[in-house]
């Protein structure tokens, strides 16, 4: 009985380590087929052209924020220490030590252990030590944070400058290696089928029926030969769109990935390009005004300059209250101890500045608003147009697709029909190649039908954004 037990654990865990592989061997294979959606993930993972651009970015953002520390910068170590006296032999002495923290729009804060004395010619000495804490910051607006953002104007430019263009070379990247993926499909579909041809013409030329009629036998060769050079040429074509697609992606071992074919059926749920036909134009446009990484940037932007436009109406005044703090824990007179005590101080900073200033720089805010609006709306419209467009545009192709489909499905059946009348002799060779021909020539058409349709979807795909809803760029949060 423990023998079996025993056994049946073995088994068991066989079993499962049999599964597991399975499994991993499963999810190893997904990884490594080639599709649109992991030619996005692998491409911003491995592109050498997003990475570059990525880096441009981080270099920019980290001078954004290296401007920003020099105003919002912690000092964990300040001492102080002051020394004076006068003609009457009477000499007054400071030292703290202390940490202050500082904040963009001029606040500060900060805490100090110190220590002074008091001694000379003069009526007696004092000895205090103390705890003393500082607090400063704006009342209604600060004149001073509207400087600094002002002077950073030059960092904050170039850090915009650098989320647009990594944008625009993830969405362009991601477009170029999908256009290769959406051009080798149909194309290698293409080559396959031509093979099959090949293969059936050879099969035709070796036949029983035909195998003493010479005459007819060369002119299948030549069919053949012919058919060879066009296979070829496609598979130079092919393996073009192979080694381009790699060079998009960024992939080191290409011979490790295997490319997924897809399969145009009409009548299936949810076909290839569904979507983009059936769903209403505002549908499809609010979904890409959702995805769209450049407007988000562009909203970041705007919502910058509006904060600029707003300090300066308010920043003809700077106002600034500091407060202040200080227990005295030990406080020696004459070598006597007196209690410790508190000392509260409150202070208040007002400043007028020139209106001239904060005019210019209401009018720029208010042009750089207007900018930004106008090149968002510009891209509404871009984007728009675009689906439009594109949506009839697919809606033909899918037509021309199934047509072109009918028309090879009934040239096939001329093809089959004078291919047996050629073995049995009731049809001419040149009859019979002439079919083959129309039925070779029709199929190239049917698949370049296909290959329209996949370019129609790739350019939606580049209006609508989707390569974000897979791939996370961090290109607009907020600085």
């Amino acid at each position: 009985m423990k023998l079996k037990f025993n056994s049946f654990i073995y088994v068991s865990l066989f079993l499962l380590f049999v599964c597991r592989a399975g499994i991993s061997q499963t999810e190893n294979k997904n990884d490594l087929l080639l599709h649109p959606v992991n030619i996005m993930t692998l491409t911003m993972e491995n592109s050498v052209k997003i990475k570059t651009a990525k880096h441009k970015l981080e270099s920019a953002q980290f001078n954004f924020k290296l401007f920003e520390s020099e105003y919002t910068k912690f000092t964990p170590l300040k001492m102080f220490s002051e020394l004076q006296g006068d003609n009457n032999n009477e000499y007054e002495s400071e030292t703290s030590v202390g940490i202050q923290k500082e904040f963009f729009d001029g606040s500060s804060v900060a805490a100090t252990v110190g220590n002074s004395n008091l001694w000379g010619q003069g009526p007696g000495t004092e000895n205090k030590q103390f705890i003393k804490t500082e607090v400063q910051f704006p009342l209604f607006s600060s004149n001073r944070k509207l400087n600094r953002i002002i002077k950073r104007t030059f960092e904050e430019n170039e850090l915009f400058s650098a989320q647009l263009d990594y944008v625009n070379t993830v969405r362009n990247t991601i477009r170029n290696a999908l256009e290769e993926y959406y051009d080798y499909v149909p194309r290698a579909k293409t080559l396959h089928r031509l093979k099959v041809l090949k293969n059936d013409l050879i099969k035709l030329k070796n036949c029983e029926q035909l195998k003493d009629k010479d005459l007819e036998r060369q002119q299948i060769e030549g069919e053949i030969n012919s058919l060879t050079s066009k296979i070829q040429g496609w598979e130079i074509e092919v393996q073009s769109l192979l080694i381009n697609m790699k060079r998009w992606i960024g992939i080191v071992n290409f011979e490790d990935y295997s490319v997924k074919s897809i399969d145009l059926d009409f009548e299936e749920d949810e076909y290839f390009g569904e979507y983009y036909i059936l769903a209403p134009f505002d549908d499809i446009f609010q979904k890409s005004v959702q995805n769209d990484t450049e407007l988000k940037v562009l909203e970041l932007i705007k919502k910058n300059a509006i904060e600029k436009k707003r300090l300066a109406q308010k920043g003809k005044w700077d106002i600034f209250l500091s407060l202040e703090g200080q227990y005295n824990y030990r406080d020696k007179i004459n070598n006597v101890d007196h209690a410790p005590y508190y000392q509260t101080g409150v202070g208040l900073e007002v400043k007028r500045f020139d209106r001239s200033v904060l005019h210019n720089t209401i009018q720029k805010a208010d042009a750089d608003i207007k900018y930004i609006q106008n090149k968002m709306e510009d891209r509404k419209i871009e984007m728009a147009s675009g689906i439009t467009q594109k949506k009839s545009t697919l809606l033909i192709k899918k037509e021309q697709v199934l047509s072109s489909r009918k028309s090879l499905d009934s040239w096939q059946k001329i093809h089959d029909i004078k291919k047996e009348n050629l073995k049995k002799g009731t049809e001419s060779v040149d009859n019979y190649i002439q079919s083959f021909r129309s039925l070779r020539n029709t199929m190239e058409e049917s698949l370049h039908h296909e290959n329209k349709y996949m370019d129609a979807i790739r350019d939606f795909e580049y209006i609508c954004g989707v390569y974000f809803q897979y791939v996370d760029i961090e290109a607009y949060k907020e600085m």
